[in-house]
């Protein structure tokens, strides 16, 4: 039994123990009791119980030998195991035998045993890993252990589970990318645009999402263009995410316009995603998978959709932006690679933009800069028109600076002050009475680790 139940009480374990006790107390009565019957003197008949079917009496004879020492046997080997073993409550057993302990031996051995083979392939590329036909046979054995029950025996997935057997890779297909993976995990989350969106223009952005990749026969011209007004700009924003042209941007929102469908392609499926949105998870494998296997594992999976050894070519990053030549960011180091989205899944490219969110109750306009700048993206006043109507109707915006934690942390402060400044005279221009606006300090402003995205930006809160 687990100690962690036992915070304020022993009394489970004493229950369980005592309850085990008497089981094996009534069982040996229970035999002893029925065990008085003799064979009756030789020459004279067994008595009846009195009992009859059919013609059919039951006699009082004894219990057989056989059974009798069998039923003793069985009894001695559950007192025995008792004491040697967990059982008794929290009794450890004789032997302090736990399932982890027997675990970690267990992967101990393998490990003496297999560790010298995972280790041959520690060194080589994975491209070479990948076309060795032993490497690829471990490979597979570690797929069909720790993946087929997503990904199917075939790596080719299904409804909710992606095909690992061609290039369309949301966190990228580079031997690096599916390392990290499968060692980190992953969240993919979608936003439920029923409630902002409504029946009728949740229809409109599915039948613009199907005009991306299929034919004019297939979706409604009229709600495709009403739908395209509303996946570039408020409130759905969805070019956010998906790309100005839907082209997906990696790690944070998949392609919609070539044919590859995690949900489901049809105009029901689509209508479903964007109504109720999507929550997938890739577990983290790196409490299973040492660094050799990993090794292996990655080799494996990158093989499956690079049969011959050879990578494609890298694709132009949906979004990208970078910052002129010469230039030095007043904090905040370089920009290199866009990052993982976030679970609420903010903006993660290093350019400025804007987003709007009403749905966490208290409606949430977010500046994103490039890293190092306080300019505002062009398209705010597009992008935040309900913001600006709810500041010119009296409502206060309360705004607040944040950077990442790259750079020099002192000039990070003032970078973050710099940027809600500038958000504070952007909303000014709009013709916001300063009287409405509030600039906030907030008690943190490093917004997130790393060079992250979500991390420099300013949140303009509605208030009152």
């Amino acid at each position: 039994m687990n100690t962690t139940s036992q915070f304020t009480s022993n009394f489970w374990n004493i229950y369980i123990a005592v309850i085990v006790l008497l089981s094996f107390i009534g069982l040996i009565w229970l035999l002893l009791s029925q065990n008085k019957v003799k064979s009756p003197p030789k020459g004279e008949d067994v008595k009846t119980m009195g009992h009859s079917w059919d013609g059919i009496e039951e006699y009082n004879n004894p219990l057989p030998r056989w059974w009798f020492w069998l039923y003793i046997a069985t009894w001695i080997f559950g007192a025995a195991y008792l004491f040697l073993y967990p059982g008794l409550g929290d009794y450890k057993g004789y032997l302090n035998w736990s399932s982890a302990n027997q675990y970690e031996k267990e992967v101990q051995k393998a490990d003496e045993q297999y560790g010298k083979l995972y280790a041959k392939f520690a060194d080589m590329p994975i491209e070479q890993v990948a076309k060795d036909p032993q490497a690829q046979r471990i490979g597979k054995n570690l797929f069909d252990t720790y993946c087929i029950q997503c990904h199917g025996s075939d790596a080719k997935g299904s409804k909710g589970f992606p095909n690992l057997t061609d290039h369309d890779w949301l966190w990228g297909g580079e031997p690096e990318k599916i390392q990290e993976t499968i060692q980190k995990g992953r969240i993919g989350i979608m936003a439920a645009w029923g409630p902002a969106l409504g029946e009728e223009r949740v229809k409109d952005v599915a039948n613009y999402v199907m005009s991306l990749s299929k034919g004019k026969d297939q979706y409604d011209e009229a709600r495709a263009e009403r739908g395209k007004l509303l996946f570039n700009g408020p409130p759905a924003n969805c070019f956010t995410c998906h790309g100005d042209k839907g082209q997906g941007i990696q790690g944070l929102g998949p392609n919609l316009t070539d044919d590859v469908w995690l949900w489901g392609g049809t105009q029901k499926a689509i209508i479903e995603t964007i109504t109720n949105g999507r929550h997938n998870q890739m577990p983290a494998w790196d409490n299973f998978l040492d660094k050799d296997k990993l090794h292996i594992m990655t080799a494996y999976v990158w093989g499956l959709s690079n049969k011959d050894g050879k990578s494609p070519t890298k694709p132009t990053e949906a979004v990208s932006a970078s910052m002129p030549a010469g230039t030095t960011p007043a904090s905040e180091s370089a920009v290199s690679a866009p990052q993982a989205a976030s679970d609420s899944a903010e903006l993660v490219v290093d350019n400025a933009d804007v987003t709007y969110d009403t749905q966490a109750g208290t409606p949430i306009g977010t500046f994103y800069f490039a890293t190092g700048k306080s300019e505002v993206a062009n398209n705010a006043a597009i992008i935040l028109t309900d913001l600006i109507r709810a500041g010119k109707d009296g409502k206060k915006l309360v705004v607040s600076g944040y950077t990442d934690s790259t750079g020099n942390a002192a000039a990070n402060e003032k970078l973050s002050k710099a940027r809600a400044q500038a958000v504070e005279d952007f909303l000014k221009a709009q013709g916001i009475d300063a009287k409405n606006i509030e600039l906030r300090k907030p008690e943190n402003t490093t917004a997130a680790q790393g060079n992250n995205a979500s991390g420099r930006r300013v949140e303009v809160k509605v208030e009152g």
